[in-house]
C-alpha cells in the first residue's frame, strides 16, 4: 500500500470514528436526561440473562425459522468482529496482516471467519425469502431493514472476494486454511495478475467503507439495538410487569407527560427497538383494532425523543409548544388493521404524539414483554402516562370514578356493603383469623370472590378442598378490603398506596405467614407488590395449593366429572406468574376430564380483555377482547371453558352470552375439583 493510501485510510479511519463518537455522546446524553433508576442490582442474575438472552438467543428461538437465521447472523458477526479489526490495524499498519500474525490461532480462525461468513449468506437468504415470500403480518418491509441486509451482505461478499483475489495474486501458505477464498480464488484464476490486485483493493477499500458506514449508519437506524440491546439486556426489569415501581406521593410531579419523566433505561428502550413486531402477534389491543399497537407506542417514543432537543430536556423544562406528548382521543371511528402500515389519523389531529385511547387501551397482559426479545417494557411507560392523567389531569375514563369510590368507600370496586363482605360463607363453618390465630394459611378472598356469585362459588369450592385436606386456614372476614390492584393500574397509585398500607398492617397484625387466593391480580399484589411496602408474605395461588394436596395425596378426587373443555390460561398467573403446570395437574386428576388446549395457551396465552383495570371499562374501539378470545376457545369444539381467574371467569361467560352461544359453559377448575370430591 502506497503512503497515499495510507494517508487515505488515516482519514477515513479518523474521521468515521470521530462522527461515530460524535453520534454516540448525543445518545448518551439524550439518556442522561432521563430520570435515575437503579438497575445495578443483582450482577449475576443479570449477567445470566445476558448469556441466555444475547448469546443463547432465547427468545428469538421461540420461532424457529426466524430464530436459526437470526442465530447464523448473530453468530456470525461476533465471529467477524475481530475479522474487521484486523483489516483495520493492515490499513493502519501494513505490515500487519492478522492471519499471518496470528500463527495457528490464525489458521483456525481463517476457517471458522470463512465458514461463518457463508453461514451469514445463508442466514441473509433466509431473511429475504421470509420479507418477499411468507410475509408475516407482524414484519413491516421497510426501505431501513433491507439497507442494512444489503450492507450485511455487502460485508460478506467484499470479503471473500477480498480474500480470494488474495489468494489467487499471492498463493499464500494459509490458502490451505481458507475454504471459502479458495473457492472464490478458483473462479478468479482466469483473471491476469493485474486484475487480480485490482479487484484485491477494491473490495479491500469497499469492505472497509461499509464496514465504517454501517457503523455509522446503525445509530440512526431501527438496527440500533447492534450496539444497544447488550446493555437493553443486562439493565433489563428483572420481574417485568410483577411489580410496578412505587410512585412519590410528596414529589410535585405525577407520572408522565414529558419525555424527561422518563428514565434513562426507557429511553434506552426507546433506541433499542429492532421493530419486529413480536410484540404484536398476541397482543390483545393490536388484534382487536385498538389504538395501541406497542411497536408503533415505542417507535412513536423514539421518533418523539429523537426529535427533542437535548436543551428542551431538563426536568425544570415544561413541554414546549407544539410537542404535547400526550394528545386526545382518536378520531371517531378511527380503527387500526392488521395490515395497515400508519395509524389512521395524525399527531396533528391528535394535536399530541401518543393518544389518550391509546394509553387507557392497555390491558397490561404482558404478552409485549414476555415476547420481545430485547427485553423491552411497555406496561410501566404506559401506567406513567396514566398516573398523570389520573392525579395530575383527572382526566380518567368515567366508568373509572364508580370503580375508585367503592375502593375507597367500601373497600370494593362494587361499591357494595363492605358489612356484607363475608356473606358468602354463611354456613360453610369458615373460622375468622380472630376466632383462629394460629391458621397456617390466610384465605384471601377476594372482591370477586367475595361480591361476584360465580367468584363466591368459587370461594366455597376453594372451603371444600381444603376442609377435605384437613388444611388449617381462616379469612379475615368484614376485615380484608380490596388490594386496589385496577386502580393502581388505572394510573391512581394514591389509592394503591392508601389501599397497601392499610392491608399490610391488618396482615402484620394478625402475624400472617402464608397466603392463599383464587384471584391472580390479588395474588400478583400480595407477593410481588407488597414486598416493597414492607409486606413480605408467602403466597400461593389456589390452584397451586390444590394440586400440591392432589400430588401429597390430601385430596382425592375420585368422583368423575364427564366435561369436554379447553383451559384458558390467566394471564397474571401463567405469563406474568409461571403457574402453567398446576392448574392442568388438577385437570389431569379429575376422571372424565377431557382437555383440548387452544392454540395460544400457557405463558403464550391471549388476554380474556381485563387486565390493567380494563375489567371496569367500556370498549369503544374495535372488537371486544373477550369476543377474540372466546372465538379462539370456540376452535377446540369444546363445550365448557376452565379458568383460574375470577375476571376471566366473568369475561369469557359474557361473551358467551353475547356472541349467541349460551349453551358454551365457564367455569372454574377449582369448583371442577370440588365436584369430584367424594
Amino acid at each position: 500500500m502506497q503512503a497515499l493510501e495510507i494517508a487515505l485510510f488515516w482519514i477515513m479511519t479518523l474521521g468515521a470514528g470521530a462522527f461515530f463518537v460524535w453520534t454516540m455522546r448525543k445518545r448518551l446524553a439524550t439518556l442522561k436526561a432521563g430520570l435515575p433508576d437503579n438497575r445495578f442490582d443483582r450482577t449475576g442474575e443479570r449477567l445470566k440473562g445476558v448469556f441466555t438472552l444475547v448469546f443463547g438467543q432465547k427468545r428469538l428461538l421461540r420461532d424457529p425459522y426466524a430464530g436459526l437465521y437470526h442465530v447464523l447472523i448473530f453468530y456470525g458477526f461476533c465471529v467477524l468482529s475481530l475479522r474487521s479489526i484486523g483489516l483495520v490495524f493492515e490499513g493502519l499498519f501494513p505490515v500487519f496482516h492478522m492471519t499471518e500474525a496470528l500463527g495457528r490461532f490464525g489458521l483456525g480462525y481463517q476457517a471458522t471467519k470463512d465458514i461463518f461468513e457463508v453461514l451469514v449468506l445463508v442466514g441473509l437468504a433466509m431473511s429475504a425469502f421470509r420479507r418477499l415470500v411468507l410475509k408475516p403480518w407482524r414484519l413491516e418491509n421497510s426501505a431501513d431493514a433491507w439497507l442494512t441486509l444489503s450492507l450485511i451482505g455487502g460485508l460478506m461478499v467484499t470479503d471473500l472476494l477480498a480474500d480470494g483475489a488474495y489468494i489467487a495474486l499471492n498463493h499464500p501458505a494459509w490458502a490451505a486454511w481458507s475454504p471459502a477464498g479458495t473457492l472464490v480464488a478458483g473462479w478468479l484464476g482466469g483473471m491476469s495478475p493485474f486484475g487480480q490486485l485490482a479487484l484485491f483493493k477494491a473490495m479491500w477499500w469497499l469492505h472497509l467503507a461499509l464496514l465504517y458506514g454501517f457503523g455509522n449508519f446503525l445509530p440512526y437506524s431501527k438496527h440500533f439495538h447492534v450496539f444497544t440491546s447488550l446493555f437493553n439486556i443486562y439493565f433489563r426489569e428483572l420481574e417485568p410487569n410483577k411489580n410496578l415501581k412505587p410512585m412519590d406521593l410528596e414529589a410535585e410531579h405525577f407520572g408522565i407527560n414529558r419525555i424527561q419523566d422518563f428514565t434513562w433505561k426507557q429511553m434506552l428502550d426507546f433506541y433499542t427497538c429492532v421493530e419486529c413486531g413480536r410484540c404484536l402477534e398476541n397482543c390483545p389491543t393490536t388484534l382487536t383494532g385498538k389504538p395501541l399497537r406497542p411497536k408503533d407506542f415505542g417507535t412513536d417514543l423514539r421518533d418523539y425523543l429523537k426529535a427533542t432537543p437535548l436543551e428542551q430536556m431538563g426536568q425544570d423544562q415544561p413541554v414546549p409548544e407544539g410537542r404535547k406528548l400526550i394528545g386526545g382521543p382518536v378520531p371517531e371511528g378511527a380503527v387500526w388493521k392488521r395490515d395497515e402500515e400508519h395509524a389512521p389519523w395524525s399527531k396533528e389531529q391528535l394535536e399530541g404524539w401518543i393518544s389518550q385511547d391509546t394509553i387507557w387501551a392497555c390491558t397490561s397482559c404482558g404478552y409485549c414483554e414476555w415476547a420481545c426479545p430485547l427485553q423491552i417494557s411497555f406496561v410501566d411507560k404506559l401506567v406513567g402516562m396514566r398516573r398523570y392523567l389520573t392525579l395530575e389531569e383527572s382526566d380518567f375514563p368515567a366508568e373509572a370514578q364508580t370503580a375508585f369510590k367503592g375502593m375507597e368507600r367500601q373497600g370494593n370496586p362494587w361499591n357494595l356493603p363492605q358489612a356484607d363482605r363475608a356473606k358468602w360463607a354463611e354456613g360453610l363453618e369458615v373460622p375468622t383469623v380472630e376466632e383462629k390465630p394460629d391458621a397456617e394459611y390466610l384465605f384471601w378472598v377476594g372482591c370477586a370472590g367475595s361480591y361476584d356469585a360465580a367468584g363466591q362459588r368459587v370461594s366455597k369450592s376453594l372451603v371444600k378442598l381444603l376442609k377435605a385436606a384437613d388444611v388449617s386456614f381462616a379469612i379475615l372476614g368484614t376485615e380484608e378490603s380490596c388490594t386496589c390492584e385496577s386502580a393502581r393500574r388505572l394510573g391512581n397509585e394514591y389509592l394503591y398506596q392508601s389501599a397497601t398500607e392499610a392491608n399490610i398492617e391488618t396482615l402484620k397484625g394478625h402475624g400472617v405467614k402464608k397466603v392463599v387466593t383464587n384471584c391472580p391480580h390479588c395474588l400478583n399484589t400480595l407477593k410481588n407488590e407488597y414486598p416493597a411496602f414492607g409486606g413480605d408474605f408467602e403466597v400461593v395461588h389456589g390452584t397451586e395449593l390444590v394440586a400440591k394436596l392432589i400430588s401429597d395425596g390430601k385430596v382425592k378426587l375420585e368422583q368423575t366429572v364427564d366435561v369436554d373443555l379447553t383451559y384458558h390460561d390467566p394471564c397474571y398467573l401463567s405469563r406474568i406468574n409461571g403457574q402453567v403446570e398446576a392448574p392442568r395437574a388438577i385437570l389431569d386428576a379429575i376422571p372424565g376430564v377431557k382437555l383440548t388446549e387452544m392454540e395460544k395457551h400457557g405463558e403464550a396465552t391471549m388476554c380474556c380483555g381485563a387486565g390493567g383495570g380494563r375489567f371496569w371499562l367500556e370498549e369503544h374501539l374495535g372488537k371486544r377482547v373477550n369476543h377474540e378470545r372466546f372465538e379462539q376457545a370456540l376452535e377446540t369444539k369444546a363445550n365448557t371453558i376452565a379458568v383460574g381467574c375470577p375476571f376471566c371467569n366473568v369475561m369469557l361467560n359474557n361473551a358467551a352470552g353475547e356472541t349467541g352461544h349460551e349453551g358454551v359453559a365457564t367455569t372454574d377448575i377449582l369448583e371442577l375439583a370440588a365436584k369430584a370430591l367424594k
